[in-house]
């Protein structure tokens, strides 16, 4: 008898679908789940644990860029080769040692870093911003529909 299939995928596939927050795919069945990538917004988020991922993002300049991050680790590459982002990802996914002993790895310096982390807590900061505009202008259309009734009403009889 073959073994069980346990539930929860070993890695979980985020696409970049252009949205906030990445849906998780499990590779295995993906269903009406798994888009193509914006062109906006193009990426693939590999996770085993919070603290294990593999990202691969294509910048607006035609490069790539592939970062991999377990616990305090952090490291990073550029190519321009679709290829070879394609076999560093699936190494990482199979488990083989390839991605992590060959491939040319840097850290990236901890100035940059720094930046990267204010830009996503700014960017964080901006979205619920704008989610208060669309709530003030519904507060807005809400107020004006309930004069223009209220206008209409005879309040003396």
């Amino acid at each position: 008898m073959g073994a069980q299939r346990d539930d929860q995928p070993e890695v979980v596939v985020h696409l970049g679908d252009g949205s906030d927050a990445p849906r998780p795919v499990d590779p295995a069945r993906p269903g009406i789940a798994a888009t193509a990538p914006a062109p906006e917004h193009p990426f693939l988020l590999l996770t085993r644990t919070p603290t294990d991922t593999i990202q691969a993002r294509y910048l607006a300049d035609g490069t790539y860029e592939v970062e991999h991050t377990r616990g305090p680790q952090h490291r990073h590459l550029f190519t321009t080769d679709a290829l070879f982002v394609r076999d560093i990802v699936w190494s990482w996914i199979q488990r083989d040692p390839w991605w992590s002993d060959t491939v040319a790895w840097t850290t990236p310096d901890p100035a940059v870093a720094d930046l990267h982390a204010l830009h996503t807590e700014l960017s964080t900061l901006l979205d619920g911003l704008t989610l208060m505009d669309s709530a003030t202008t519904d507060l807005d259309r809400a107020l004006t529909r309930a004069d223009n009734l209220l206008a209409d009403f005879d309040f003396d009889a």
